[in-house]
């Protein structure tokens, strides 16, 4: 009877640290195993290990090395992955276990008086699993709350770990002069290199996950930014498409009645209504705007969808460029340019109002100047001592938004960056690097 209750005890801490193991990795990377048939073929270890001549500290050690082993097989990644992952979720039940020890004590004093081996490490696990149940609550609650917005908060635990360390080992000095033992001393000493050293890691780990960050933040903007533009395009061209093969369709109607009219000898009626074809041709083909650049065309026509219909756009010389500048970069520089021409004119209700693109291209660079219509002339008070605008999102100067970023983005890629005004227009001229295969 104790052997078959003791084989319970067993299963029964198998599948409680199999519980354990499962909500662990999730909270620490949340994935999920890929099959259950290695945990359930797993639940035979227990049994064979409860009929075993080995004491009771020894079958427990081997029930975790079969849980292990069959979360690692269960697992998907490469067999590296789940080593380092495993080893982490290790890691964090010792450090659970070790967590609230009073209460839990006072459960194990009352499973010893039971007299059945392995009883007390089942109730320690059963009260880990509790610990880590609990704190998958917490993280799937705080996660939710925050909706991803949680910089502050790992800020916040980072630090509470340096000041924890960095107490400790102010504890530990402390210590070390109230006794003679040379080896604790010895220790103490080796622990205060050891923590100086991981706090300094700590403060290099903080400033790499800050940099991190900003730099996913601007390339998930960007990305978003592209996807909109490629959807505005794509919804240009085909609109350009349709009424281009409408104009197609009507075009025999359209030159027999310019014969008839013509026969007639009405030449000037002839005239007018070749105009209005033209004009409407003219329309089609300004729907979507070409300087000669991808990227920038894509961003350029979706923020020129936003513009009032009577704004003229003008293009100068459409030059064929490919920059030698990674895409990220030019929709940074591009789409605070264009961004800001728009908003200057919708949100100051500029009549015929323009914007003016000029490309010029040289054997190593391409300069893109580009115009807009400006409200009212920009004093020197909206402009900061480094000369650039200064950004004021609630003021109606609020030409400068991104100018700093544009600045930063073309001096990163040896480019130049100039801004100015001139008879109610406001211009910047921005010049790039370009690839040597259009040299030639």
């Amino acid at each position: 009877m104790s052997v078959f209750v003791n084989i319970l005890v067993l299963c029964g801490i198998y599948l409680v640290e199999l519980a354990c193991y499962q909500l662990g990795i999730r909270i620490l990377f949340e994935v999920r195993q890929k099959s259950y048939v290695w945990m359930a073929v797993g639940i035979v270890c227990p049994v064979i290990i409860g009929v075993l001549p080995v004491e009771a500290t020894g079958k427990n050690t081997l029930v975790s090395f079969s849980v292990i082993g069959a979360i690692f097989l269960s697992m998907e990644g490469k067999r590296i992955e789940k080593g380092v992952e495993l080893t982490l979720t290790l890691i964090l039940l010792e450090c659970l276990a070790d967590v609230l020890p009073a209460s839990r004590y006072v459960v194990i004093i009352f499973a010893d008086k039971m007299l059945v081996d392995n009883w007390e490490y089942l109730i320690s696990n059963c009260w880990v699993a509790l610990e880590v149940a609990l704190i998958y609550l917490i993280r799937k609650k705080i996660h939710h709350c925050m909706n991803g917005n949680i910089n502050s908060a790992i800020y916040f635990v980072i630090g509470i770990i340096a000041v924890s360390m960095l107490f400790c080992l102010t504890a530990l000095n402390y210590a070390k002069f109230y006794t003679n033992n040379e080896i604790f001393i010895l220790s103490c000493n080796i622990l205060n290199v050891a923590i100086n050293i991981c706090v300094f890691l700590l403060i290099i780990f903080v400033i790499y996950i800050k940099n991190t960050h900003e730099q996913l933040k601007r390339l998930l903007r960007t990305e978003q930014l592209l996807k909109e533009s490629q959807v505005n395009y794509y919804k240009q061209a085909l609109r350009k498409e349709e009424n281009t093969r409408k104009y197609r369709h009507d075009m025999m109607s359209h030159l027999t009645y310019v014969r008839d009219i013509l026969d007639k000898d009405r030449v000037e009626d002839a005239e007018i209504y070749l105009e209005n074809i033209l004009g409407g041709f003219q329309k089609i083909q300004s729907t979507y705007y070409i300087v000669g650049n991808e990227m920038v065309e894509i961003i350029m026509n979706y923020f020129f969808a936003i513009l009032p219909d009577n704004t003229e756009i003008i293009i100068k010389n459409i030059c064929p460029v490919e920059f030698d500048v990674e895409d990220t970069e030019v929709c940074t520089i591009f789409s605070n340019i264009f961004q800001n021409a728009v908003e200057e004119i919708t949100d100051n209700f500029i009549e015929d109002a323009k914007i003016i693109v000029a490309v010029q291209k040289g054997k190593d660079y391409a300069e893109y100047n580009i115009k807009n219509s400006l409200s009212a002339k920009i004093d020197e008070v909206y402009i900061n001592k480094n000369g650039l605008l200064k950004s004021h999102k609630s003021d109606k100067k609020n030409h400068g938004i991104g100018m700093g970023n544009v600045k930063k983005a073309v001096e990163r890629n040896n480019g130049k960056f100039e801004w100015y005004q001139e008879k109610g227009y406001f211009g910047v001229s921005i010049i790039l690097p370009i690839k040597e295969v259009f040299h030639k």
